[in-house]
């Protein structure tokens, strides 16, 4: 292991002075940036972050978002039919929530620390015990750097209470194509019968270096449906855990992954069922381009005590390049009995036969392609509930494969 003692660029130092001038919570503020100061960034020494070196961040020359350039179209990432709130570069374009600084855990100390030494508040979505939000609540959360290497690190919040409904849809937006380092964290708290619907869809731009935590925590009886897509990035990490807490609790994930140029995208997913009676489900689908790196680790922890457990692991991947890596394993701890627990994991590439078929009906080639890749997908897309936005992802996915199709007459 490395002894090297970790000094950041002192870029981020004169940052976070500038950052952190007359807040209220400057204090705690400034406790955390020692923190970072102290631990850094993760290395792959560390074996959750093998495949994801974030060490040779510390030498960035950071800054904070700045300039005064005018407020950008974002007509065409609007969805209708939803309530739409938004960001650019963390300020809110409508009136500010006053979220408390995010406590973790988190899943390395040093990196948290340094988004609890810059956090803005961001989304915070509280619906009170037996309401339903009417429509589905889009939050828009846009990067529109003005300077090479600005960081942004925002901070959101999710809490139903008792019987509360909602449906929310995060959309990662990066414009432009200067380089900046993001990080997010979402706090997710479901009381007892909530049902909370999360899609996420992360489109930031070829230069962009971005983590997020997202930490789910469920009531008795509650549902936790999540459905994410993660299409771009220069390096993206994002660690997701969900904890069933309460009897009867119920978590459905599916993930799409399609990286494209020499993208590198570590998804991290733990479930830990810590109570009798609950019920989880993952369904991944990766797809890698060109030279693109993707690793994927889905994780499932029964405790003692969490009798008549129910989960189940699907992965599956296309290698859709000679260059592209894919990296896949999914993980089952089992401290209890009587629990019924599976997973599986294939890797391929697209069937020749299944090729060769269709042009032998008259398919060109690159649109037999398209609808085999659509139909690896549309698993995941499926479960977008929202038209408008599964047609856009869908129409992504085609668009890296080079085909014509129109994803609306696939849906």
């Amino acid at each position: 292991m490395s002894t090297t003692p970790f000094q950041p660029a002192q870029a981020y130092a004169q940052a976070f002075e500038r950052f952190n001038a007359g807040r209220d919570d400057a204090a705690a503020r400034s406790v955390a940036f020692a923190s970072f100061e102290q631990i850094g960034f993760p290395r792959r020494e560390t074996e959750i972050w093998h495949y994801t070196d974030l060490s040779p961040l510390s030498l960035l020359d950071v800054r904070l978002p700045g300039g005064s350039a005018p407020l950008p179209d974002l007509s065409a990432w609007a969805l209708d039919g939803c309530t739409q709130q938004t960001w650019i570069d963390g300020v809110a374009q409508q009136a500010s929530s006053s979220l408390p600084l995010p406590q973790g855990p988190f899943v390395h100390e040093g990196l948290g620390a340094l988004h609890r030494a810059f956090a803005l508040p961001g989304l915070d979505l509280q619906v009170a015990d037996g309401e339903q939000l009417p429509q589905p609540l889009l939050a828009l959360l846009v990067s529109n750097t003005q300077n090479a290497q600005e960081m942004l690190h925002q901070h959101h919040r999710i809490r139903l209470g008792r019987g509360a409904q909602a449906t929310v849809i995060l959309r990662h937006v990066g414009l432009g194509d200067l380089a900046r380092w993001i990080t997010h964290s979402l706090d997710i708290e479901l009381g007892d019968g909530a049902q909370l619907q999360l899609i996420r869809v992360q489109e930031e731009t070829a230069a962009t270096t971005q983590w997020s935590q997202i930490e789910a925590r469920s009531g008795r009886d509650a549902k936790l449906n999540i459905v994410t897509v993660d299409l771009g990035g220069a390096l993206t990490r994002n660690d997701w855990r969900v904890h069933l807490a309460q009897a009867g609790s119920d978590a459905q994930i599916h993930g799409l992954f399609a990286p494209t140029g020499r993208m590198q995208l570590d998804n991290q997913f733990e479930i830990e069922h810590a109570a009798p009676h609950c019920s989880s489900r993952e369904v991944f689908r990766s797809l890698g381009f060109d030279r693109s790196r993707s690793v994927l680790n889905g994780r499932v922890v029964v405790r003692p005590g969490a009798i008549k457990t129910d989960s189940e692991q699907r992965v599956a991947s296309l290698v859709m390049s000679p260059g592209a890596e894919i990296n896949a394993k999914p993980e089952l701890e089992i401290y209890a009995d009587d629990v019924k627990c599976a997973h599986g994991n294939t890797f391929g590439q697209l069937d020749a036969n299944a090729i060769f078929y269709l042009r032998s009906r008259g398919v060109p080639e690159a649109a037999a392609r398209g609808l085999l890749t659509y139909s690896f997908a549309n698993e995941i897309l499926a479960q977008i509930p929202h038209p408008g936005l599964r047609q856009h992802v869908g129409a992504q996915i085609l668009k890296q494969l080079g085909s014509e199709l129109d994803p609306e007459m696939l849906a």
